[in-house]
């Protein structure tokens, strides 16, 4: 049997399911009734579905935490370094306290 994909094995749920209840007088005239069990299956088919959707959810969360860590990284390394150019200004560059911060990107 070859490995399915998550839409892949979303739509092969899906048409089991109606297919299954498109034919279900016949499975029933074979001494099965099949609405329990299709039931329990669109069950979990929508549960499937609402937990892709929470994924999407968390995604999308994810990248705006990124984008906004990054931001207030970038800030800070920022406001770091004009912090050492502004005592580099009181100070001077060949300052000893200078050079150490200045080593401190190295």
């Amino acid at each position: 049997m070859t490995t399915l994909n998550e839409k892949e094995k979303r739509d092969f749920a899906t048409q089991v399911a109606v297919i299954t209840e498109q034919n279900a007088q016949q499975l029933i005239d074979a001494g099965f009734d099949p609405a329990t069990r299709v039931g329990g299956l669109r069950s979990k088919i929508t549960e499937a579905d609402e937990a892709e959707g929470r994924q999407k959810d968390a995604q999308a969360a994810a990248l705006d935490a990124t984008k906004a860590s990054n931001e207030a990284l970038a800030s800070m390394y920022a406001d770091a370094s004009a912090f050492v150019k502004l005592i580099e200004g009181l100070l001077g560059k060949d300052n000893s306290l200078v050079r150490k911060l200045k080593q401190l990107r190295s």
